[in-house]
C-alpha cells in the first residue's frame, strides 16, 4: 500500500510505541512517508541500546511528561513499591553489555524453592487476600515464568505461565482470566512489558534484575494505569546480592524522578519527597546494599572511570566516543566533566590516543563543566566548528559567550579572535568541545527555533544560559567590563531594557527575609513576580513597571529554579497585566510567548 499511494501522500502521521522506530521493521515504514507532520508517542524514549530517536523528529520532543509528573497530575494510580532482599547471590553470574546472562539467571532462578517460597510469603504478607490480587510477575526466562506458575498454583493461587511460546488461544484468553480471578498471577517473560493495556493490574512481582531505566519503566506502567476501584498499585522488587557492575541508580531515579546525585541522600532518609500518595520502602539489607552500590557507582572515582573506558574500547575500538562510552555505561556527563576531570584527560590516562596537550589546558579542563546545561542547537553547532567560525555579529557574540565561561582571568583582555587562537593552540580542549556538543544536541528535549539574523542577541527563547552567558550575549560582560553584580535586575538605560533574574525556591540559608520574594509561573501565560523590596508603585522603578506600555520599557524574563542550578531559562518579553501590594509589589506579567510544558510544570511545581 505505501507503494501505491507514495510518499507524499500522507499529511500527518502518527507511530505509537515510536521508540521502536530504529528497528529495521519501523524503518521500512518511516522511510517510506513524507508526511506534513510525523508524530512519535512513546513512554520510554531512552532505548536501552542508547540510539536515538531525535532524527527523524526534527532532532527534538515536543512534549514531554516523566513519570513522577503524572503521578502528581494523578494520571495515574501511586504506587507502593518494597524492595525486598531474597538473598540469591548473583556476584558470580557472568556481565556482558550492562547486563546478566539470561542462561545463567534462567539455572539460578529456575527451581529455586527458597526463593520462591520467600516471593509467596512476601506477596501474601503485602496484599492479605491473595485471591482478590491481579498481579503481573516478570520473569527472567520462560522456564522460570512456568516454574514460578506452578509454585503458586501449587499453593492455592491460581497463576498461568504465558510468553511468546505460548499458544495463542492461552495468550488471547489469559488477561480475561486475569480480570475474572479465574487465575491471580500472570508469569510472563517479556510479553507484557508493553503494548498491552492492563487497567486492571494491581500488583507487580519484579522476580528479574532489571539495571535498564527504560525496562523498569515500561514494567511498572503495567500496573499504573487508572481503572475503577483501583487505589494504588504494589509492587514487589526482588534484589539480590549484585555485583559491582550492577546500577540501582538508573531505575531509582526514573521512579522517583530524584537526580542521581541525590539518590544517595534519598534512600539513606527513606524517600521523603515522593509524589502524593506514592510509598518507598526497603528492608535493610536491600538498603544497606543499594547505599553501597551508589557509593561505589556515584563516587567511583578516576580509576573507575578508566576502568569502564577501557572495557569499552575493548570491544567498540580505540576511537570510542564519549556518547558511546555514555550510553554503555550509563554514566551521566557530569561524570566526566568535573573540576579535574575532561573526556580528553580520560582517554589519555586509559592509553587511547587524544590530540596533543596545550600549555594552559588546566585552565580549560576544569570549567569544561560549566557548559553541561548547554541546549541551544546554534551554539552547540558552534561548538563544533570553533575552526571556521563566521564573521556575523551574533556568532562572534557566541564564541565570547563561550570564551568568558571558559576562561575566567580578570587582567587579561580576550577577544573572540584571541580566543579561538587560543583554542587551536589546545587542540584537546577543542576536541572535548565537539565530543560534549555531540552528546548534548542528543539529549535536547524542547523543539524552539534559532534567533533570526538580525536579532540583537543571541539568546533563544526557552533555552538555558548561565548568568555570565546572558551578560555577554547583551554586550555587558566584555574584555574590559566584568560585572559582578548578583542583583535580580539588570537594567540597560540606553537601551530601555531590563533583565528579571529569578530563583524561584529561595529556602536556601543565603536568602534574607527581605530578600525571599514570591515568584512563580500561575499558568502558561501568566507569571507572578515580587519585586524587590524597596520598589512601591509610585517609585521610579515601579512606575517603570506599571507604565509599561506608555514609557516602552521592555521587560526579559529569566528563571531558575533552585540556588543548585547554574543556568536560568529565557521565558522570553513579559508585559504588565496588573499589581498589588507594596516595597515589594507584586506583579501579574503577561508572557510574550507561552512557557512550555516541560518548564510550566517545573515552575508551577515550585509554587505550591
Amino acid at each position: 500500500m505505501l507503494e501505491r499511494l507514495g510518499p507524499d501522500h500522507w499529511d500527518h502521521v502518527i507511530i505509537d510505541e515510536c521508540h521502536h522506530v530504529p528497528a529495521d521493521s519501523y524503518r521500512a515504514v518511516v522511510e517510506s512517508i513524507r508526511p506534513a507532520l510525523l508524530v512519535g508517542l512513546t513512554a520510554t524514549p531512552e532505548r536501552t541500546d542508547g540510539q536515538s530517536l531525535l532524527s527523524d523528529f526534527d532532532g527534538s520532543v515536543a512534549a514531554e511528561l516523566r513519570l513522577w509528573h503524572a503521578l502528581e497530575r494523578q494520571l495515574l494510580v501511586p504506587f507502593e513499591y518494597y524492595g525486598i532482599s531474597d538473598n540469591t547471590d548473583l556476584r558470580g553470574v557472568r556481565w556482558s553489555r550492562g547486563t546478566y546472562a539470561t542462561d545463567e539467571l534462567e539455572h539460578l532462578y529456575t527451581g529455586n524453592d527458597a526463593r520462591a517460597a520467600l516471593v509467596l510469603e512476601q506477596t501474601a504478607r503485602r496484599v492479605g487476600n491473595l485471591r482478590s490480587m491481579r498481579a503481573l510477575g516478570f520473569c527472567v526466562s520462560v522456564p522460570h515464568a512456568e516454574f514460578m506458575a506452578q509454585r503458586f498454583t501449587d499453593a492455592g493461587i491460581p497463576s498461568l505461565a504465558v510468553h511468546g511460546g505460548s499458544d495463542r488461544d492461552t495468550r488471547d484468553q489469559a488477561p480475561g482470566k486475569l480480570r475474572a480471578r479465574d487465575v491471580n498471577v500472570l508469569f510472563t517473560c517479556d510479553l507484557y512489558n508493553e503494548g498491552v493495556d492492563l487497567p486492571f493490574v494491581d500488583t507487580l512481582l519484579l522476580l528479574r534484575p532489571t539495571s535498564s531505566a527504560t525496562l523498569f519503566l515500561q514494567q511498572l506502567g503495567r500496573g499504573l494505569r487508572i481503572a475503577h476501584g483501583k487505589e494504588s498499585c504494589l509492587v514487589l522488587d526482588f534484589i539480590g546480592q549484585h555485583r559491582e557492575d550492577f546500577r540501582f541508580d538508573k531505575p531509582l531515579s526514573a521512579l522517583t524522578g530524584i537526580s542521581r546525585g541525590a539518590l544517595q541522600a534519598a534512600v539513606d532518609q527513606g524517600f521523603p519527597t515522593l509524589p502524593s500518595g506514592c510509598h518507598l520502602s526497603l528492608d535493610r539489607v536491600a538498603r544497606d546494599q543499594i547505599l553501597q552500590s551508589l557509593k561505589r557507582t556515584l563516587r567511583g572515582g578516576m580509576s573507575r572511570l578508566v576502568e569502564e573506558l577501557r572495557t569499552v574500547a575493548s570491544r567498540l575500538g580505540s576511537d570510542v566516543s564519549l556518547r558511546d562510552y555514555l550510553d554503555d555505561t550509563g554514566r551521566d556527563p557530569g561524570e566526566v566533566f568535573t573540576k579535574e576531570l575532561s573526556w580528553s584527560r580520560l582517554r589519555r590516562a586509559a592509553g587511547l590516543p587524544v590530540p596533543a596537550e596545550g600549555s594552559r589546558e588546566d585552565d580549560f579542563r576544569g570549567r569544561l563543566r560549566h557548559l553541561l546545561h548547554v541546549d541551544d542547537p546554534e551554539r552547540l553547532r558552534l561548538f563544533r566548528t570553533l575552526d571556521r567560525v563566521p564573521n556575523d555579529r551574533l556568532t562572534q557574540r557566541r564564541v565570547l559567550m563561550l570564551a568568558y565561561l571558559l576562561f575566567d582571568h580578570a587582567d587579561e583582555k580576550l577577544t573572540a579572535d584571541a580566543f579561538l587562537e587560543m583554542l587551536r593552540e589546545h587542540p584537546a580542549i577543542a576536541s572535548d568541545l565537539r565530543a560534549l556538543s555531540e552528546v548534548l544536541q542528543g539529549r535536547i528535549a524542547l523543539a524552539g527555533a534559532p534567533p533570526p539574523p538580525d536579532a540583537e542577541w543571541p539568546l533563544s527563547l526557552h533555552r538555558r544560559y548561565h548568568r555570565r552567558e546572558i551578560l555577554t550575549a547583551i554586550g555587558r560582560w566584555t574584555e574590559v567590563a566584568k560585572p559582578a553584580s548578583r542583583e535580580g535586575v539588570v537594567r540597560i538605560e540606553s537601551e530601555k531594557v531590563e533583565l528579571l533574574f529569578v530563583t524561584l525556591d529561595k529556602s536556601e540559608k543565603r536568602f534574607s527575609p527581605t530578600t525571599s520574594y514570591e515568584d512563580y509561573a500561575i499558568s502558561a501565560e501568566l507569571f507572578h513576580w515580587q519585586s524587590q523590596s524597596g520598589v512601591s508603585p509610585e517609585s521610579p522603578t515601579g512606575r517603570r513597571y506599571v507604565e509599561q506600555e506608555r514609557n516602552g520599557w521592555r521587560f526579559l524574563l529569566f528563571v531558575r529554579s533552585t540556588v543548585h542550578d547554574l543556568a536560568y531559562t529565557y521565558l522570553g518579553p513579559v508585559h504588565y497585566v496588573s499589581h498589588v501590594g507594596s516595597r515589594p509589589m507584586s506583579i501579574t506579567w503577561r508572557m510574550q510567548s507561552p512557557i512550555p510544558g516541560r518548564w510550566l510544570t517545573r515552575f508551577e511545581r515550585l509554587a505550591g
